[in-house]
């Protein structure tokens, strides 16, 4: 077989020829390329730089060195040595020193930094990134750094209007509570002082019958302006709950007369309420207070007159019912508050719970009743709905659970009825109240009671009291106090000198925001004003052991 003849020297040439033609295409070709790259990078808007391991400047585009002559007065140049030329802008060097590393490191990443004076200050974002050769070798890093001066500017533009926004928000809400809250309780005070004034005549006249439904009558609007303020309370969440055993039965037959004078002659109320019903464990004063709420919406919804109706039911949630409801599956006490009244249409059926929404005319209504309600309900761990028609009517659904502490033939104390008064053994007393009448009537109260009484207007000479004479066998005092000692300063004394010492703390607002070491425990309790007479009593039997303490 004859070998392949070699190719001619011609032939040879031809093909050099040929390779470096093309070799100088794709020469010029990544020329083009490097070229078009360059300008790209000239014409971006970030300020694009990159420097090797040493920090020497590899490149920098146009934009770079524009920002650099217009705000800092110099341009940098390729071969600069970066610490160098920034060693008069400790600024920028403060946060380029700490994320370098990072970068030669491998990492890349975004930050947001602001440079400049605090009346002029300029707002970048930076993404950092490793420099990298055709191995994959880190040779140094590259930064592509975005003026969102502009953006950071209109941010905080529209955070201003939102927060404008907000405040006539505020405003308006806080136009309408106080319009509606000086509506109710100008007509709590005008009723309550002209009952006052005609039971003082008919006492004048001998007319005792009389003076009593009068008495009775002023106390109902007092009773009405408690829960009005427990209602504002709630809302700013200075309303502590106190949960205990309730029988609901009990306690809407202790509201009837409350009810009645609240609803007015023209509407019928039925208690659907049945013995025997399983207990929950609730406030009762503020169950009262959220099914009055409930009472008076009804009342406004029926101008005309209607029927009114409280009932209750024994429920046992199914899995899928009790999923509906955003509830625990379980038993529960099912509570109806329904009326023949207007009822509401559905686009204000669903913001019914809103807080500050009403349909009433400005200054007739807070718009927190419902809001206030529902609140209650959910922090007692149960559920509210709403079924209401337009022209129909509307029905209140309570839910709340079963009292696993008792069972159903288990009997609580019903919250409405006073208990049979016990005899005290003459003993002793300190009270602290700085409010001339009220610590009048405390006095007469707990000296008709039995006790001996010690009775003090500030916190000092009631802790000089405590330190110089026999300690007395119970504290009550106010919480707020003037003169610089208050009531959790008496009782953290007491109980220091007397090991577990009762303290019965009264106070206008709330033990939430008390001191970890004051909350109550079972020798402290908190009382909240207002209260009645008889819950004193309660209170000072309890804590001086006279009284059981509830289950």
């Amino acid at each position: 077989m004859q070998p392949d003849p070699l190719p001619s020297v011609a032939l040879l040439q031809a093909r050099v020829a040929e390779l470096e033609a093309r070799l100088a295409e794709r020469e010029d070709s990544a020329q083009a390329h490097i070229k078009l790259l360059g300008e790209l990078l000239d014409n971006s808007l970030a300020n694009v730089f990159a420097a090797d391991r040493k920090m020497r400047l590899v490149a920098i585009n146009r934009m770079a060195r524009e920002t650099f002559e217009r705000y800092r007065g110099f341009v940098p140049q390729i071969g600069d040595y970066v610490p160098q030329f920034l060693v008069n802008q400790p600024d920028i060097m403060s946060r380029l020193a700490p994320v370098w590393p990072r970068v030669l490191a491998g990492d890349a990443f975004i930050d947001t930094i602001t440079l400049g004076p605090a009346d002029a200050p300029r707002h970048y974002e930076i993404r950092y990134h490793p420099l990298r050769d055709a191995q994959q070798r880190i040779q140094g890093g590259y930064m592509f750094a975005y003026d969102i001066t502009e953006r950071m500017a209109e941010l905080e533009r529209l955070q201003q209007a939102e927060e404008a926004l907000r405040q006539s928000q505020k405003m308006e809400a806080v136009g309408q509570l106080t319009g509606g809250i000086a509506h109710d309780f100008n007509n709590l005070l005008g009723s309550l002082l002209g009952a006052l004034e005609l039971a003082e005549q008919r006492l004048g006249q001998q007319r005792i019958a009389d003076s009593a439904r009068l008495l009775e009558l002023s106390r109902n609007n007092a009773l009405r302006a408690t829960a009005l303020v427990q209602r504002l309370l709630a809302f700013s969440r200075q309303q502590t709950l106190v949960p205990q055993p309730v029988d609901v039965q009990y306690l809407v037959a202790g509201m009837h007369d409350l009810i009645s004078s609240s609803t007015g002659p023209h509407i019928n109320f039925h208690n659907q309420t049945l013995a025997g019903q399983w207990p929950i464990r609730i406030d009762p004063q503020q169950l009262e207070s959220a099914l009055l709420n409930l009472c008076i919406n009804a009342r406004d919804a029926m101008p005309l007159g209607g029927t009114l109706s409280i009932a209750g039911e024994n429920t046992e949630l199914t899995e899928a019912e009790a999923k509906h409801l955003d509830l625990p599956r379980g038993r529960y006490l099912h509570i109806r508050v329904a009326d023949t009244g207007t009822g509401m249409s559905n686009a204000v059926r669903q913001r019914a719970l809103e807080p500050f929404f009403t349909t009433k005319p400005l200054g007739q209504g807070t718009g927190l009743g419902l809001s206030m309600v529902y609140g209650f309900v959910r922090q007692s761990g149960g559920q509210l709905q709403i079924d209401s028609v337009a022209g129909q009517g509307t029905c209140i659904h309570l839910y709340f659970p079963q009292d696993e502490n008792l069972g159903a033939s288990s009997q609580p104390v019903p919250a409405t009825v006073p208990a049979e008064p016990s005899t005290p053994c003459m003993q002793r007393i300190m009270l602290v109240e700085d409010q001339p009448a009220l610590r009048l009537v405390m006095v007469e109260v707990l000296m008709e009671l039995g006790y001996q009484v010690q009775a003090f207007e500030r916190g000092r000479p009631a802790l000089e009291a405590l330190h110089e004479g026999p300690p007395p066998d119970l504290l009550i005092s106010d919480v707020g106090l003037p003169g610089g000692i208050d009531g959790y300063q008496l009782a953290e004394a007491f109980q220091g000198l007397v090991a577990n010492a009762p303290v019965l703390l009264i106070t206008g607002y709330d033990s939430a925001d008390t001191p970890a070491n004051s909350r109550p425990d079972r020798r402290t309790e908190v009382l909240p004003k207002p209260f009645d007479l008889h819950s004193l009593g309660q209170r000072v039997e309890r804590l001086l052991g006279i009284a059981p303490s509830p289950g």
